[in-house]
Formats: structure tokens, C-alpha cells, sequence
């Protein structure tokens, strides 16, 4: 998938109708995957944050912190600084041209970390809507699980916490009729319920989900960095603490 592609909300993973229909959401530029041709080393760069590792001259992990900007429709850099002492700056050129070896990415890259030193990569662009203005949900007129979202929200992030990053999505959640809230979330095995009490207070049970994963929205919680989706609809929610989440309708 190139670039420009990318820009324009196109996803292989959706129904024909959807690619027909205009994007409503900005797609931006939200990571990059690059590796070095000759040079053993690695970038995992988001919109607020890189890991960069290498073994060479000896193995190390660096954590910079930086920001990422899009340079026309086919290029794309990310700039930071190192989070230790001494301070280095990561900076990273990529521009969209074939890459020799398979499965590396799209774009042809450039990293630098020390003055006069730079080495040649290859690196993969991850790309989606952007979380940070996506529309406020209106939960007040929604008519799917949804609704009860924030008198639920204290059990859905006790179930979370509990599974930590295993638990990719919610699914749904609901009330069991004893004081309890049951969370349907999705993870990389499947489906699994986990109920608690509806407060959050107390150890959450968890079991494999014993039917199919209803229809409706995905809940995705507020991490960092946002969730990466290119396709359906995505919107905030938001609370009088700040955005709690996003509900991702028709997934692809």
C-alpha cells in the first residue's frame, strides 16, 4: 500500500463499498517500523515517542522523544531527543520508493544520530485516523451498549487493568443483575468475560467467552499511543477528566 494510498483512508481490509466512500476522518501518519540495511538496528517511532536498538558497537536500547511531520504526500520525518545523558538527537528521513528487501517496508529511510554519521534502511509506515480530533461521542443518544458506557467505565478499566495490554479491544459490557458488570474484551486468543463488581472493587473473574462477540462499537481505552484504525468511524469519548477512550465503529 503506498503512501499517498495510506493518506487517502484506503484500507485492502475493507468491504468494496467501503472503499468507494470519501473519508470523514483526517488520516495522519501515526508510526514507523524501520531497520537498517548493512547496520544492525531497529526504530519503533510513534507520534510522541522512539525506541531505537541496536548492536553495534555493543547492544543498546534508547528511548527518544520527539514528533513526527509529513512532508508532502510521499515523505515523512521524525526528530527527537534521547530521555538519558548523555543527550542525542534521532533523526529519521523517510521517502516512499521500493525497498530490495522484502517485507521491510516502502519507503526508503535515512536515520542519523551522530554528527556526520548516517546509515540507509528501510522502513514501514503505520498510518490512520487521527484520534486527537476525532468527533466527541454523543453516548446520551446512542443506542447500542454504549450508553451506560461512563456508569460502566470504573468496571471495563478494572477488567483492563487486570489484563493489561492482552486486552486489545471491549467488546461490550452489561450489567449481570447482581451488582456486577460483565466485560467482554478481545484479545490476541479471543474473546473473554470478565466480571466485577460494578465499582471495580474486588478481583475480577475471568472465562473464555461462551458465545459469539456481539455486534456494535469496540472500545478502545485511552493509551498511548492512540489506537491505529484507517476504516469505519471513531469517536471520542469524552468525560469531565479528559477523553476516557474511543469507540470504533464498522471495523474492518
Amino acid at each position: 500500500m503506498t503512501f499517498r494510498r495510506i493518506l487517502a483512508c484506503v484500507c485492502v481490509l475493507c468491504a468494496p463499498a467501503a472503499l468507494a466512500a470519501a473519508p470523514t476522518q483526517p488520516v495522519v501518519v501515526q508510526g514507523l517500523d524501520c531497520r537498517g540495511d548493512d547496520a544492525p538496528w531497529r526504530l519503533d517511532a510513534n507520534r510522541a515517542t522512539a525506541m531505537f536498538t541496536t548492536t553495534t558497537p555493543r547492544k543498546r536500547e534508547v528511548v527518544f522523544r520527539g514528533g513526527m511531520q509529513a512532508l508532502g504526500a510521499s515523505s515523512v520525518v521524525w526528530r527527537g531527543d534521547s530521555t538519558h545523558l548523555p543527550r542525542e538527537t534521532l533523526v529519521v528521513t523517510a521517502h516512499e520508493q521500493a525497498c530490495a528487501v522484502p517485507g521491510a517496508g516502502t519507503f526508503r529511510a535515512v536515520l542519523s544520530i551522530r554528527p556526520n554519521e548516517a546509515s540507509p534502511g528501510c522502513c514501514a509506515v503505520r498510518a490512520g485516523y487521527d484520534a486527537r480530533v476525532a468527533p466527541v461521542a454523543n453516548l446520551a443518544a446512542k443506542d447500542d451498549w454504549s450508553r451506560a458506557l461512563p456508569d460502566m467505565l470504573a468496571a471495563i478499566n478494572a477488567c483492563l487493568a487486570r489484563e493489561g495490554n492482552r486486552a486489545q479491544s471491549v467488546a461490550t459490557a452489561a450489567p449481570t443483575g447482581n451488582g456486577a458488570i460483565r466485560v467482554r474484551m478481545i484479545e490476541a486468543g479471543g474473546a473473554v468475560d470478565c466480571t466485577v463488581d460494578a465499582a471495580g472493587r474486588g478481583a475480577p473473574s475471568l472465562a473464555p467467552a461462551a458465545a459469539a462477540v456481539p455486534a456494535g462499537p469496540l472500545y478502545y481505552p485511552a493509551r498511548e499511543p492512540p489506537p491505529v484504525v484507517a476504516c469505519g468511524r471513531l469517536e471520542r469519548v469524552q468525560l469531565r477528566a479528559g477523553t476516557a477512550g474511543y469507540l470504533h465503529y464498522e471495523p474492518c
